[in-house]
């Protein structure tokens, strides 16, 4: 997405790190509430819409096919949001992005048998994602506030980490009184009612404070030769897959929480209560690395939190019916994953250069991007083994990423 690159220079307007004001807080909740409605929907509802008396009757393999249908839509246009984002249409898609998704949502829960209103309310969901994801707002961000942005991207991801903590405990609770129809109902009432006025505010006060906003031209031609240069480096596949690799494991860990925790021994409140934890732990993950300071190097953090997924699968294999290695792999996974959110711009500034960074970002966001898109339909095959299938396999592609990373050690150092 070339809406990420920082600009040249800082936006009319741009007033430094505190730039974005109480909007950026406004924008922090809407995404909270945004990837709890819209991205976390199957995830928190998988147990009330596969119940074989209360269902919706459709096949396990035909549920995950909507959400992944709809995120691999989202990957197809995320370059084409950045555009938008530089012509300056980005308060727009995140204003009315919501609507969008809870139109879809309303559609998927008319799906009573029917994969075909599933897949078409999912389609409908993965192009508000698009239009509302961390990309699209970050895009906004970077272009408004200029050097402000860094300081307003952490602020948003220290809220929105929370997002898992709100989706779990109010899906599970919408599904027990209503139903997963009447649930789906509830999620598209929050993303009209709570995220998009949210993201009306955010984006209304961050424009009076910046002033006019003036869209830029077409990408250069230096940006697009940088992305041949990058795409012609072995290190920007391998990167491409450390980053795949983790998201997929992530993905499947969190898309099929509630079943693989019950499948590892835990009672059905605790899984809720273990899923939920995801979030704080990522926030308090990304917490420590900020306190850390600007001193770490780059090529340690990496491998300890690689080594990190590692564990933390390990931890949820081995720990069929030890609630205290359940506890430990939710604290360790959600860490590892918050870091890994903010480390994932910063390996790929460092390997792979700064010059025409937007455009080789838009190319390697695909690699996560397409990852999540995956991982609930290779999720639901492997959960037709067995809930150690999907463990292995998490702990397989935690192994991947870790052995890439380390090939990748002597090249994490700045680059001009």
């Amino acid at each position: 997405m070339t809406a990420t690159a920082a600009p040249q220079s800082s936006p009319p307007g741009s007033q430094g790190p505190a730039a974005g004001g109480i909007g950026t807080w406004f924008l922090a909740a809407g995404q909270t509430t945004g990837y709890a409605t819209l991205n976390f929907s199957f995830a928190v509802l998988l147990t009330a819409l596969t119940d074989p008396a209360h269902g919706t009757g459709i096949d396990r393999t035909l549920l995950a096919a909507g959400p992944t249908l709809g995120l691999i839509l989202a990957a197809v246009l995320a370059p084409q949001m950045g555009k938008l984002v530089d012509r300056g249409h980005g308060a727009t898609l995140l204003r009315y992005g919501p609507l969008v998704g809870a139109l879809g949502l309303l559609l998927a829960a008319t799906a009573k048998a029917s994969p075909a209103l599933w897949i078409a309310g999912f389609l409908i969901v993965g192009l508000a994602e698009a239009t509302t994801q961390f990309e699209t707002c970050f895009a906004l961000l970077t272009r408004r506030l200029g050097p402000g942005a860094r300081a307003a991207i952490i602020r948003v991801t220290l809220v929105a980490g929370f997002s898992s903590t709100l989706a779990f405990p109010l899906g599970d609770w919408l599904a027990r009184q209503f139903g997963w129809q009447g649930a789906l109902v509830g999620l598209a009432l929050i993303a009209a009612g709570v995220t998009m006025p949210l993201n009306i505010a955010g984006t209304a006060l961050i424009q009076r404070r910046t002033g006019r906003e003036r869209p830029d031209p077409p990408d250069p031609a230096g940006a697009q030769s940088a992305l041949r240069r990058a795409l012609a480096q072995s290190a920007f596949w391998r990167l491409a897959g450390v980053i795949g690799c983790i998201w997929m494991e992530h993905a499947m860990l969190v898309t099929f929480a509630l079943p693989l925790l019950v499948s590892r021994g835990a009672s059905h409140p605790i899984a809720v209560m273990l899923a939920a934890a995801l979030g704080p732990a990522q926030v308090a993950g990304r917490v420590m690395l900020m306190l850390a300071g600007h001193d770490l190097k780059l090529a340690p953090v990496t491998l300890w939190v690689m080594a990190g997924f590692v564990l933390a699968s390990l931890l949820l294999f081995v720990g069929h019916g030890v609630p205290t290695l359940w506890l430990l792999y939710a604290l360790i996974q959600g860490a590892s994953a918050g870091v890994a959110t903010i480390l994932r711009p910063l390996l790929a500034a460092e390997i792979l250069g700064r010059e025409g960074f937007g455009a080789v970002w838009g190319a390697l966001s695909v690699a996560p991007l397409m990852a999540q898109a995956l991982a609930p339909v290779v999720g639901a095959l492997l959960l037709g083994l067995g809930g150690g299938a999907v463990v292995l396999a998490s702990l397989g592609l935690a192994a991947v990423a870790l052995t890439l990373s380390w090939s990748l050690r002597a090249k994490m150092q700045p680059q001009p």
